[in-house]
């Protein structure tokens, strides 16, 4: 422009410019660790130009706008990642308390089968001693408990995880109506023509939360974000929000309810997900397994028990109690017979001396009781399996958290804050305003001086 006035227009744009690109790096500088917080840039454009006769003035620059820098394919994409590693890590969780109680340890099942038929090895060698025989009902009742103990702890175990359940759910409502509220101030703040970075960055770091926990899919809409399940169940739409529920079945655990749709079984993804899979899958496979076994195991030695004499040379009953009809329940409800050490069948022709039946109790220890197992084998098989699914998870959570953190590194070179390339940033923002603020201060020495050309 053609004016000192003009000319002091331009150096002022330069400042607001300036001024605006040193507050936003400030802000950068402020939240450099504040999880979910995406940098800032300050964008500016060139001002329209004056154009006098041939001549064309520029007439400074403009601050058009502050946008936060991100990606939103690649938070997508963590959202993603974040359900699988939600799912995993909560599956992983619960299957290593699970693993505890199938260790190779001393007072595990294995454990006590093996002190059990040891214990009847010791009575082959006198089988009139009562306490050897008394040794041989403390080894069946101690198994017998171990049976007892493990499906107790299972069986708590379920009413735990069914109690985080309800737990998670309740999570779920309240992040789904922050995230409602959240797309209300998004929405008004874009109608105003106002930045709305600050909320949209709470809302990503909600929805993140959301993810781990549950499926989500998000759609972009007039009305901000809408997010459902992966089946379609809807969570979020707009400022609406949609709660889930929890009740109780006819079988005692609970299932999610979306209005009056069950959709337990349609969860594939986040920490329900995996809780659901050892609730309703592996602890009720494990109980199953162990019936079989408890029924299998106390059908044999009872088998073997009848066919000979106890001590008193009379023909000799259970050893166990018989095991419910199916099996179902047989290792919660196994126990002992009979507390009587004479009652044990160690003779197979009625003398006091005889132990030609202990053979035959020994004998259960190599007899296919169970899915065509020994009564060790099938234990063992149940032992690997726990471990095989555990050591899996640990595969797949370490694999999980290295594809996470390669997406958040990625996020991070496009949306963290870099403090050294903000240092660099408030020099070359405080060297542009300290030009313009000389410039401005030049002219107005001019001015002055024009002002007071009369007087000379």
């Amino acid at each position: 422009m053609s004016s000192l006035f003009g000319t002091l227009s331009i150096a002022l744009s330069g400042l607001r410019a300036s001024q605006g690109e040193l507050d936003v790096t400030s802000n950068n500088v402020a939240n450099a660790n504040t999880p979910g917080y995406s940098r800032q840039r300050a964008v500016l454009v060139q001002a329209d130009p004056i154009i006098i006769g041939p001549l064309t003035f520029g007439s400074g620059v403009s601050l058009l706008k502050v946008e936060s820098l991100r990606d939103s394919v690649l938070e997508v994409q963590i959202q993603q990642e974040n359900q699988g590693q939600g799912q995993i890590d909560a599956f992983l969780t619960g299957m290593r308390q699970v693993e505890v109680m199938f260790t190779s340890s001393q007072s595990d099942i294995g454990a006590q089968f093996s002190k059990f038929f040891a214990s009847l090895s010791e009575l082959s060698t006198n089988p009139s001693d009562l306490s050897l025989r008394q040794g041989v009902l403390t080894a069946a009742g101690n198994l017998a408990s171990t049976f007892n103990n493990i499906v107790t702890n299972l069986t708590l175990q379920r009413q735990n995880l069914d109690l985080s359940i309800v737990q998670d759910v309740q999570q779920v409502n309240a992040l789904t109506t922050q995230i409602a509220g959240l797309n209300g101030q998004i929405q008004a703040a874009e109608d105003l023509g106002r930045e709305a970075s600050s909320f949209i960055d709470k809302r990503d770091v909600l929805i993140e939360k959301l993810s781990s926990l549950i499926d989500v899919s998000s759609i972009r809409s007039d009305n901000g974000i809408a997010l459902t399940t992966s089946n379609g169940t809807p969570l979020v739409d707009g400022m609406r929000s949609y709660s889930l529920n929890t009740q109780v079945d006819a079988s005692g655990v609970q299932h999610i309810y979306a209005e009056n749709s069950d959709i337990t079984s349609k969860l594939s993804s986040g920490a329900i997900a995996g809780v659901l899979m050892i609730r309703d899958q592996k602890i009720p496979d494990l109980l199953s397994d162990l019936d079989t076994l408890a029924a299998g195991f106390e059908e044999a030695v009872n088998a073997a028990q009848k066919a000979g004499y106890d001590l008193n040379g009379q023909p000799a009953g259970n050893l166990f109690t018989a095991p419910p009809a199916g099996g179902t329940g047989a290792a919660g409800a196994m126990s002992l017979f009979t507390n009587d050490p004479a009652a044990i069948a160690a003779s197979s022709d009625g003398s006091a001396g005889s132990n030609g039946n202990v053979a035959g109790l020994l004998a259960v220890h190599d007899q296919l009781i169970a899915g065509g197992r020994t009564p060790s084998d099938f234990y063992s098989k149940m032992v690997f399996t726990v471990g095989n699914d555990v050591a899996n998870a640990e595969a797949e959570a370490e694999a999980s958290q290295l594809v996470l953190q390669q997406l958040q590194d990625q996020r991070g070179s496009i949306s963290g804050v870099s403090l050294d390339e903000e240092a660099a940033n408030l020099i070359q923002f405080q060297r542009a305003y300290e030009a313009s603020a000389r410039v401005i201060s030049t002219i107005n020495d001019v001015l002055d001086v024009t002002i007071n050309l009369g007087r000379y």
